[in-house]
């Protein structure tokens, strides 16, 4: 299952669950975003409800997944890396986070050759929590 179908399922069975919410709230903005290379070779995406940030790499090419998730709140600007370092096609690398209600994220995905490599194919989105 690839991350976008991974992403769309949580997405719509959490979507379900805020319909049948009680008290008004304000609904954030999911974020998916695939690297620039011809082969979608990584992929990064955001689930505002629950604060969910993933990271897959889906192409067995020797190169890894290499994310950030950036924010701003009242404490401070936070810039959180995640790397899926498991080969292609394996599980994703996947970090919960606590991210205030309508705060802006910026999400980017690239990929590298191993923990020191130069970021390549890099593609950034912009969501809300």
């Amino acid at each position: 299952m690839t991350l976008r179908a991974k992403i769309l399922g949580g997405t719509l069975a959490a979507g379900a669950a805020i319909v049948f919410a009680a008290g008004p709230a304000t609904a954030g903005t999911d974020v998916y975003v695939d690297t620039t290379d011809p082969f979608n070779s990584a992929a990064a995406g955001f689930k505002a409800y629950g604060e969910i940030f993933t990271v897959c790499d889906n192409r067995a090419d020797g190169m890894r997944a290499s994310g950030h998730i950036g924010w701003t709140d009242s404490s401070a600007s936070h810039w959180v890396p995640l790397e899926d370092t498991n080969g292609a096609n394996n599980s994703c690398a996947r970090k919960d986070l606590s991210i205030g209600e309508g705060i802006p994220v910026t999400v980017q995905i690239c990929v590298k050759n191993g923990a020191n490599g130069d970021p390549k194919y890099c593609a950034i989105k912009h969501g809300k929590a």
